[in-house]
């Protein structure tokens, strides 16, 4: 039996389309939920697939740039895809993975990420792992740091009402320093950062909000909750920080400080933090962070040619790239990245690779040598690994710190 795909054209479509991953985390389809995600996405950003006129699956897109090494680019935040349980292994998924990237390329937009909630599935469509993340569990006896130092700031509680005006430019300004953050607008942080009604707590308190200052201005800001528990009388309560952003390494030391600090918690919990947060050289014991990796950023190059334009790059050296790309093939070909700009070209290639391993060496995450020793990476000439390496670098690795 045919189906066909299409943006959605109603709010009814829309719900339906988003029950097609929706219901495998036990979402329901109120008109008010709905309408959020339609004001936050647009009707036009939500493929649906259709058979017989009814919704069988569908696939997102947030409209965001995301920072890549020392630039901001359009990017396509793809999320809640899904296809529904009867019409499984018919090629509905692949369908809308198609008219999704043909949309994006059209927009103009020369990337695509995504969260994986199952991380063999996004490969075959040119998504190429790029960053990790992981979650820690520190218990309260263990929060010290190795060296102690005086707060080069101060810390003041933010009310609830202050959000708004107050921390959209703070997080803009260092986000810029952090490859794999996205832009927030108005709507995400009145309904992602500002809301914060009780489902969304899992049993714990609501959100406080602490911003650090230096000389007048906010330098950082942290958002946590607490979780109360007793067990036989003594407390084994837990402190979740749910973001903690510094611009700078005193900012960042000082909210950490702060937060380890607070009383009256058993352990400190956090999520998505990168492998290179500070916290694994500020504190003391740090294997007690009880630290679990995982995948975080998957990214796509729509436009090899603009995305590897978007970045900034350590020399001007010149490096081509032989790309294979099945599912774009406006990618397909050789690729000479110089002085900072990539443009097609017939020379001799320097690598071969899949449009997958460019994507996950994109933000400077994943090297290209790691790559090549899972048979990810060709080198075709004798050293252009570590040259692709040197040109790729980074002074850290990607941090995407919520999911989208």
């Amino acid at each position: 039996m045919s189906f066909d795909v299409r943006p959605v054209q109603n709010l009814e479509e829309f719900g339906a389309a988003f029950f097609a991953i929706g219901q495998y985390f036990g979402a329901t389809i109120e008109e008010e939920r709905m309408q959020r995600w339609v004001d936050q996405l647009g009707l036009d950003r939500m493929h649906a697939a259709f058979e017989n006129g009814e919704v069988v699956g569908g696939a997102a897109a947030f409209t965001f740039n995301m920072t890549v090494p020392g630039g901001d680019v359009p990017t396509a935040g793809v999320s809640v895809v899904g296809v529904y349980p009867t019409h499984r292994r018919r090629g509905i998924l692949r369908t809308l993975m198609r008219a999704q990237l043909d949309d994006v390329h059209e927009r103009g937009e020369p990337m695509a990420a995504l969260w994986a909630s199952e991380e063999p599935i996004y490969g075959r469509f040119g998504y190429g792992l790029a960053g990790f993340c992981g979650e820690i569990a520190l218990p309260h006896e263990y929060t010290a740091f190795s060296q102690s130092a005086e707060p080069a700031g101060r810390l003041r509680f933010l009310e609830q009402d202050e959000i708004l005006e107050t921390l959209p430019a703070v997080f803009e300004r260092i986000r810029a320093d952090w490859p794999g953050m996205f832009s927030r607008n108005r709507l995400w942080w009145e309904h992602r950062e500002v809301e914060d009604p009780p489902e969304r707590r899992d049993g714990a308190g609501p959100k406080r909000c602490i911003v650090y200052e230096q000389d007048g201005s906010i330098e950082g800001f942290a958002v946590y909750r607490h979780k109360p528990e007793w067990d036989f009388g003594s407390t084994i309560a837990e402190l979740r920080v749910l973001e903690a952003f510094g611009s700078s390494p005193e900012a960042m030391r000082d909210l950490w400080s702060f937060l380890l600090a607070i009383d009256w918690k058993a352990t400190v919990k956090s999520w998505l933090l990168p492998p290179d947060h500070p916290l694994f050289l500020l504190l003391e014991s740090p294997r007690r962070l009880r630290y679990r990796l995982g995948d975080s950023l998957w990214v796509r190059l729509v436009d090899v040619g603009a995305a590897l334009s978007s970045r900034r790059y350590s020399s001007d050296e010149s490096i081509v790239f032989e790309v294979s790309d099945d599912f774009c093939p406006w990618n397909e070909g050789g690729w000479k990245l110089e002085g900072g700009t990539a443009e097609r070209t017939k020379d001799e290639p320097d690598l071969r690779l899949p449009v997958q391993s460019l994507g996950s060496a994109f933000l400077g995450g994943v090297q290209f040598a790691a790559l090549a020793r899972a048979g990810r990476v060709e080198e075709l000439r004798e050293g252009a690994l570590a040259q692709a390496d040197g040109l790729f670098r980074w002074d850290r690795l990607p941090w995407c710190p919520q999911i989208f």
